[in-house]
C-alpha cells in the first residue's frame, strides 16, 4: 500500500491478483508468484513511472502481458528493449522448449539502479544504460548491449530462477549457464 499521487506504480513479483484505492488518497495491489524462489529474487517497486505495452503469444497459445517501466523522460526510448524481450522469449521456446510461466512480465529500468540488471522473477530490475535506446543516437554497440543484457536476465527465469543455486558457492553455475545461452 502507498500513497497514489506519490507512487501511482506498484509492482511485485508473480501474477497481479488484486488492486485498488483504499483510503486517505491511497492504493494497494497483491501479487501471487506459484513458484518458489530463493530470498535473493523477491521484489518490489514503487513510483511514478511510465510504461510501454505489448503481449507475446507463447507456442502453446497463452498471451503473457509485457511491460516495461522507466522515469518518464525516457519511456520514448523503451521500444528496442520490448522488441528484443520478444525475441528472447521466442528464441527459448525454439531453442530450449522453455516458455514463460506466468501471465505478465515487467521490467523497471531507473537512472539510479545501482547495478546492472537484476533478474527479480517476473520483475527484472535495470539501470538505464542497458535498456533505453534512442534512434536518433544509438550505436550498434548500444542496441546490441540492449538485446544481450535483457535476453540475459530473462534466460535467468529457467536457469537462475525457477532452477536455481543451492548456494551461493554455485553462483558462477547459473551464471555460466545463462551466460552459455546469452551468448548463442
Amino acid at each position: 500500500e502507498a500513497d497514489k499521487a506519490d507512487y501511482p506504480v506498484l509492482l511485485g513479483n508473480g501474477n497481479l491478483m488484486e488492486s485498488g484505492d483504499s483510503e486517505n488518497g491511497r492504493h494497494y495491489s497483491v501479487w501471487s508468484d506459484p513458484y518458489p524462489k530463493p530470498s535473493y529474487l523477491f521484489c518490489i517497486v514503487a513510483g511514478n513511472l511510465g510504461s510501454i505495452r505489448d503481449t507475446y503469444k507463447t507456442s502453446s497459445g497463452r498471451t503473457v502481458e509485457l511491460e516495461i517501466f522507466s522515469e518518464k523522460e525516457n519511456v520514448s526510448k523503451l521500444d528496442y528493449a520490448m522488441e528484443s524481450l520478444k525475441t528472447a522469449m521466442k528464441w527459448d521456446e525454439d531453442k530450449f522448449g522453455l516458455e514463460y510461466d506466468l501471465d505478465l512480465y515487467n521490467i523497471v529500468a531507473v537512472n539510479d539502479f545501482n547495478m546492472g540488471a537484476m533478474e527479480n522473477k517476473g520483475l527484472n530490475v535495470f539501470n538505464t544504460a542497458y535498456v533505453l535506446a534512442d534512434p536518433a543516437t544509438a550505436t550498434d554497440i548500444d542496441y546490441g548491449r540492449v538485446e544481450g543484457v535483457i535476453g540475459h536476465e530473462y534466460f535467468h527465469n529457467w536457469t537462475g530462477n525457477r532452477v536455481t543455486c543451492r548456494d551461493w558457492f554455485q553462483l558462477t553455475l547459473k551464471e555460466g549457464l545463462t551466460v552459455f545461452r546469452d551468448q548463442e
